[in-house]
C-alpha cells in the first residue's frame, strides 16, 4: 500500500488513471490553500499483496470492520464506517469524513489481480 500525504508522492503511483485521479482529487482538496494531511487528510493506494489485517495495522482504518460495533465483513450487523464508496470503473474509492471541518481518509482499491478477495467484494457490493 502507498500512504499519500502530499501531491509530490504521486510519482509513486503507476496505473494512470488513478494517478489522474488523485491529482484532481489533491487539487479539489486544497484549491487556493497549500494542502496540509493534518488538515486535509490523505489517501491510502491498496495494492497486490495487500491484506485488510495489514492495511489496518499500517494505517489504523478498516474496510472490513466497523468501528463502531466491531462487527466485520460478512457478518449479519457488519455496517461500513465509510461516507460513501465510489465505483470508478478500474478502482474504488472509500471516502472517510472524520471532521465536520472535512478530515477524510480516502481509500483507493484497484480491481486488479492480488488484493485481499474480501476488498473487491465489499467494493462490489457497497459500491455506488
Amino acid at each position: 500500500m502507498i500512504v499519500l500525504c502530499d501531491p509530490q508522492q504521486l510519482t509513486q503511483v503507476v496505473q494512470p488513471e488513478i494517478k489522474a485521479f488523485l491529482q484532481q482529487r489533491f487539487h479539489d482538496i486544497w484549491g487556493p490553500e497549500p494542502y496540509g494531511p493534518d488538515e486535509h487528510g490523505f489517501f491510502i493506494l491498496v495494492e497486490p499483496g495487500d491484506t485488510s489485517e495489514q492495511i489496518e495495522l499500517d494505517t489504523g482504518y478498516y474496510l472490513l470492520k466497523s468501528l463502531f460495533n466491531g462487527a466485520v465483513y460478512g457478518d449479519p450487523d457488519f455496517s461500513p464506517d465509510f461516507e460513501y464508496l465510489e465505483d470508478h470503473g478500474s478502482f474504488c474509492e472509500a471516502v472517510y469524513v472524520f471532521t465536520d471541518s472535512g478530515f477524510a481518509v480516502v481509500m483507493i482499491v484497484p480491481k486488479e489481480a492480488g488484493i485481499d478477495g474480501r476488498i473487491p467484494e465489499l467494493c462490489a457490493e457497497f459500491s455506488v
